[in-house]
């Protein structure tokens, strides 16, 4: 049996990371502390909240979390935590116009700060700017919303600096929401990202979609915490407008944005963690126009069948890495994609989780 070798630089020598990173519990114990919890995650969009008191919980690393807007316009993300008992203030999305906990009735205004304490009456030394709700940093960028756990985080401008570049020109800010999805993949999540960010598997496994496109035009480029892959449609060549191709972007850890085919949209993919061998994975699709057409009913459910495609080959995949005999795989000349996301992971990981070192077995 062959040691364990460290994922190279190289990717014509280049191993996979090991399958033990897919299999073992600890490990996403880790990745939730050291990835999750230190990077930018989508949340929305602003469309999504037009009106003050619109508002929309996530979780991110198993804390829970809201993004609010406030009286005076300004879009919040808070910790969704009551400071008085730490319970849940809010569920799913909606519009309230003061945040009251369900336990014992604290009420928060939209900017997170205290606006009553019914049962606090005759405490001493209470202040109620002691008690405002704990804050979580915010961006939008080109009119998409992203929080970080982490306060000294580097600004998306930096982390991701290119990122949209492509497809900025088409009104981004103009998306309106048309459908959230959630489904269970019983998969590391891992394993659904490395099946994202190579098309070597098109063909095989999505032949409806690729008979579509031109994938002799198919397109990478790598960054330094994304990457993007494009192909236009078959008969269209050089640069293309939003819909006449496939423009797909990568963001590291644990998302991707894809701009498909058909009538202008984008659809955000999250790949959520339940355990270590499952995944939920939320996909919202956006539109320009507030009501979907007959097209956009059909590019919708031409979606639903290349997800579904996806979630069978990760189940199987996982089952594999589950048998103990697969150890370490090599890469492609062409999913240098999947190379780039193991190489980040490594030098995320490699401190806490060390691989073996030693030299490729090329």
């Amino acid at each position: 049996m062959r040691d364990e070798v460290r994922v190279s630089n190289n990717l014509s020598e280049a191993h996979t990371l090991p399958s033990w990173l897919y299999t073992d519990p600890e490990v996403l114990e880790v990745e939730k502390k050291e990835l999750f919890s230190k990077s930018w995650q989508y949340v929305g969009h602003v469309s999504e909240f037009k009106n003050a008191g619109d508002y929309k919980t996530t979780e991110i690393a198993g804390k829970s979390v809201f993004v609010t807007v406030g009286n005076d316009g300004e879009i919040r993300s808070f910790y969704n935590v009551c400071s008085h008992r730490a319970a849940k203030l809010v569920e799913g999305e909606g519009n309230k116009p003061v945040l009251i906990c369900p336990y014992h009735a604290w009420s928060y205004r939209l900017d997170g700060s205290l606006n009553r304490a019914p049962n606090m009456k005759g405490v001493d030394n209470f202040n109620k700017g002691d008690f405002c709700l704990n804050d979580v940093r915010l961006e939008i960028f080109e009119s998409f919303i992203f929080v970080n756990l982490d306060p000294h985080a580097e600004p998306m401008s930096t982390v991701f600096k290119g990122l949209f570049d492509h497809v900025k020109r088409f009104n981004l800010d103009q998306f309106n929401k048309a459908r959230v999805k959630e489904t269970v993949c019983h998969s590391n999540w891992k394993v659904g990202i490395d099946n994202y960010l190579e098309c070597d598997h098109c063909p095989l496994v999505h032949k409806s979609l690729t008979s579509k496109v031109d994938m002799n035009q198919y397109h990478e480029e790598i960054y330094d915490r994304f990457s993007y892959q494009s192909t236009p449609l078959n008969g269209i060549t050089g640069d293309f407008e939003l819909g006449e191709g496939g423009r797909y972007y990568w963001l590291y850890p644990n998302m991707w944005f894809s701009f498909d085919p058909g009538s202008p949209n984008v659809s955000i993919h999250q790949s959520i963690p339940i355990d270590h061998k499952t995944t939920k994975y939320v996909y919202t699709t956006f539109f320009m126009k507030e009501t979907t057409t007959k097209e956009e009913e059909e590019l919708m459910a031409v979606d639903e069948d290349v997800r579904q495609e996806d979630k069978d080959i990760c189940e199987i995949v996982q089952k594999g890495l589950e048998t103990g005999v697969y150890k370490q795989g090599r890469f492609s000349l062409t999913e240098n994609c999947v190379h780039h996301f193991h190489l980040l992971m490594q030098n995320n990981l490699e401190n806490i989780l060390p691989l073996e070192k030693g030299k490729s077995l090329s």
